[in-house]
C-alpha cells in the first residue's frame, strides 16, 4: 500500500489542485480578455465619476443569490451521497471528510458570505460596438435611459494571489450542473484513492474540494441567461490575508434599506512600487442608452464629466439602437 502523504505534501496538493481545476481554462494566466460593459443607470456613472469608486454587491441582496444557493447547496448534497466518495477512503477518513466539508459550509453560510461582493459586466461584442446589447439594456440599463461603461480588464493588475477574481460565467442547466457535479466528485475520489487518503489529511483535501464548489456556485448560472454573456469580478475577503482592501468595505442605503457594499477603487491594487492604474485608465468608453441618446443628453453628459472626471469627457458615445421605452 502506498504510503500516506502529509498534508503539507506539495504533490498531494498539486494533484488535488490540477484534478479540480482541470475543467477551468479561464483561471489560467495569460488568458486574453476582452472588453467588458457595465450596464447601469446614469446616476451612477455620475457617483463613479465624483467618487472614483465601483461599487461591488454582496450577491445575498442581488438576484443570483438564488444560484449562488443552489450551487452551493448542491455540492453539500453532492459530497454527503456520493458514493465514489465513500468508496476511495477508509470509513475514518471518509467521515472526518464529511465532517471537514459541513465545518467549512457553515462557516461560508453564517459567516464569509456575507463578505463575498460582485461587480458583473457583460463581454462587449466589437461587432455590435457602440449599440450595445438589447436584452442588457432593457434589464441593467435602465430600460434603455441608462448608460454602458466599457472596461479594458487587461489594464488591472491581478495578481494569482489577489482577493479580486475575474472569471468568465458559465451557463448551465441544473442537470448539466448536477452532471458536472458528479464528474468532479469521481475524479477527486479518484485522487484520493491513488493517495490514500489519511485522517490528517481530510481537511485540506475538504478545503480544496470546497473551494472549487464555491467558485462553481459564484461563476456559474442558469443556462437561460446567456444572453447576458456575464464576466464577474469578485472580491472575497477570506482571501484577502494581508486586509490590503478591507477599507473598502462599506455599505449603502438605498430602496430596499442597508446593505453591504465593497466601495472598489483601483488605487487599491497598487504600492509604492507599482503604482496602480487610474479609473480613467480603464475605462475605455461610455455609451448612452438608446433612449437617452440624444445630443443634449450627450452634452450634459459630457459637461457632468467635465465637472467631475475630465478625461472621459471626450469618450461619451450614443447607442443607435432603434429602441422604445416600455414604461408601465
Amino acid at each position: 500500500m502506498k504510503k500516506s502523504q502529509t498534508p503539507g505534501d506539495a504533490p498531494f496538493h498539486d494533484a488535488l489542485h490540477q484534478d479540480l481545476w482541470s475543467d477551468a481554462p479561464s483561471s489560467l494566466p495569460g488568458q486574453p480578455l476582452p472588453l467588458l460593459a457595465h450596464y447601469t443607470s446614469i446616476e451612477t456613472l455620475e457617483r463613479v465619476a465624483r467618487t472614483d469608486e465601483i461599487w461591488f454587491s454582496n450577491p445575498l441582496y442581488m438576484n443570483d443569490v438564488d444560484e449562488l444557493r443552489f450551487g452551493m447547496n448542491l455540492g453539500l448534497q453532492a459530497v454527503r451521497t456520493h458514493p465514489a466518495l465513500r468508496a476511495a477512503c477508509a470509513p475514518e477518513v471518509y467521515n472526518a471528510l464529511l465532517d471537514a466539508y459541513g465545518r467549512l459550509f457553515s462557516a461560508f453560510d453564517s459567516d464569509s458570505a456575507f463578505d463575498v461582493y460582485v461587480f458583473s459586466c457583460s463581454e462587449h461584442d466589437e461587432e455590435i460596438g457602440d449599440d450595445g446589447l438589447l436584452s442588457m439594456w432593457r434589464g441593467y440599463g435602465g430600460n434603455g435611459n441608462g448608460v454602458a461603461l466599457v472596461f479594458d480588464p487587461a489594464r488591472l493588475p491581478l495578481a494569482p494571489d489577489s482577493p479580486l477574481l475575474l472569471r468568465q460565467v458559465k451557463y448551465l442547466s441544473h442537470e448539466r450542473s448536477h452532471a458536472w457535479m458528479d464528474e468532479r466528485l469521481r475524479s477527486f475520489a479518484a485522487v484520493l484513492a491513488r493517495v490514500v487518503l489519511s485522517v490528517d489529511q481530510a481537511w485540506s483535501a475538504a478545503e480544496a474540494l470546497f473551494e472549487r464548489v464555491k467558485l462553481f456556485a459564484l461563476f456559474t448560472k442558469h443556462r437561460g441567461f446567456h444572453e447576458e454573456r456575464e464576466w464577474r469580478l469578485v472580491y472575497l475577503r477570506e482571501r484577502d490575508h494581508d486586509a490590503r482592501m478591507t477599507h473598502l468595505l462599506h455599505y449603502a442605503i438605498g430602496p430596499r434599506g442597508i446593505e453591504p457594499k465593497f466601495r472598489f477603487t483601483t488605487r487599491a491594487l497598487g504600492d509604492d512600487e507599482h503604482p496602480a492604474p487610474a479609473l480613467d485608465d480603464v475605462i475605455s468608453r461610455i455609451i448612452l442608452g438608446p433612449v437617452s441618446a440624444t445630443p443634449l443628453v450627450q452634452r450634459s453628459v459630457v459637461r457632468m464629466l467635465e465637472i467631475n472626471r475630465p478625461p472621459l469627457a471626450d469618450r461619451v458615445v450614443r447607442s443607435t439602437t432603434p429602441y422604445r421605452s416600455q414604461r408601465p
